[in-house]
């Protein structure tokens, strides 16, 4: 079977299981972050002298490491686009084999007025400014830290297309994110407020807390890439969500400030046709019920701290569950036991489609999972997985 054909068919096992129908076989999804640096051997800042061995590290794991898909690919969060910008959310740290992301959030209470009534000049012409030291230069110098970022990003867009022709290529995987689905309050959470702010604006300024959130719905549904001309999208890859507040918020905090906003994008995809991964950080049984409100096979739920076993038997009939394998147990104990657990949730997930294995999280940083028991399980699920 050619590399072409393999990703053909490793695209349809996805697309088939997450329309809770049986594919060939249960598709193995990996979740492979900056560990790859320390599985090549490599480190961050080599990247600076040699951008495109980013591609190189980030298809290492695959010459030796059964899998089906990825989840997303390259190095999401860039160290070297802070430093030019002067801001210190993002560091390479001591390791130098993993990013850290530091909270950054120094808009002020009293400016929700200003936020909520001109968005993008807000964002702009305040905040850019705080939160990179080098837009307050004189222009010449933050026309120079443009030129520089632009560049900079030019190469890593180029760095990221030539990744995934040769995850495609050398290896016939399909990455399964595609564009990218950002709840505004996320936004605000993420980039503006920050743990502290937020959580005391969900408390203190409701009202204006909600009418900020309505006020980025249109800046993020830009990020969509979705024209008022489009007709149709496709159903593969899909709309990625990261959700970053849910876990930190009670459901009826949930209800009344993400989903306003956060449906109506998950609508227009739904209605046009594409699909959705979510990424459920933390735990979200108090948010079955609205899992359970979304379209029927619409979207996949990378669970984390949630049980795969009750998951699959309160929200598995709705949305296909990709996790569930506990990655502490990858790390710690022997194959035998590994394998073991690997049946069990193969046992009892997979019937009827609607599952795809892949660790309980994502893969970091040296130590994270023991190397030997991950290729033993992905190969014992590729062999054990065949839909009879």
């Amino acid at each position: 079977m050619s590399k072409e054909q393999l990703y053909n068919e490793r695209v349809e096992m996805f697309k088939t299981t997450v329309n809770h129908k049986e594919p060939i076989r249960v598709p193995i999804l990996s979740t492979y972050e900056t560990w790859v640096f320390s599985y090549a051997n490599s480190y961050v800042k080599e990247l600076d002298e040699n951008p495109e061995k980013e591609i190189e590290i980030y298809s290492k794991p695959y010459d030796d490491i059964y899998t089906d898909g990825i989840y997303t690919s390259g190095l999401a969060f860039d160290a070297k686009t802070a430093k030019i910008l002067g801001s210190p959310s993002h560091f390479i740290s001591e390791d130098g084999q993993t990013v850290q992301h530091k909270e950054f959030t120094p808009m002020k209470v009293e400016e929700y007025p200003e936020l909520i009534d001109d968005p993008m000049g807000y964002l702009f012409n305040k905040m850019l400014p705080r939160k990179h030291e080098k837009f307050n230069q004189s222009p010449d110098e933050i026309y120079d830290t443009l030129k520089e970022v632009l560049d900079h990003w030019k190469v890593k867009f180029d760095v990221f297309g030539k990744l995934g022709a040769t995850c495609k290529e050398r290896h016939g995987l399909p990455i399964l994110a595609g564009s990218f689905a950002y709840p505004p309050l996320d936004i605000i959470f993420d980039y503006l407020r920050g743990f502290k702010g937020t959580s005391l604006d969900l408390r203190r300024n409701q009202e204006e807390l909600l009418a900020a959130t309505h006020a980025l719905d249109e800046f993020a549904n830009d990020f969509l890439g979705i024209h008022p001309d489009t007709k149709e999208l496709p159903d593969f890859p899909y709309y990625a969500t990261m959700f970053h507040i849910p876990t930190f918020i009670s459901n009826k905090q949930f209800e009344k400030f993400m989903l306003p906003t956060y449906m109506g994008m998950v609508d227009k995809i739904h209605r046009l046709g594409g699909k959705m991964i979510m990424f459920l950080e933390g735990n979200w049984e108090d948010k079955y019920g609205w899992l359970n409100s979304l379209p029927k096979d619409f979207a996949i739920g990378l669970i984390e701290e949630d049980d795969i076993f009750k998951a699959k038997k309160q929200i598995g009939d709705n949305i296909t569950l990709a996790g569930g394998m506990p990655l502490e147990l990858m790390r710690l104990s022997n194959k035998e036991r590994c394998i073991d657990e690997a049946k069990r949730i193969i046992d009892t997930c997979a019937p009827g489609g609607g599952y795809i294995f892949a660790t309980s999280r994502a893969l970091l940083s040296n130590g994270d999972v023991n190397v030997e028991n991950l290729k033993a399980v992905n190969e014992f699920v590729h062999e054990y997985g065949v839909y009879k």
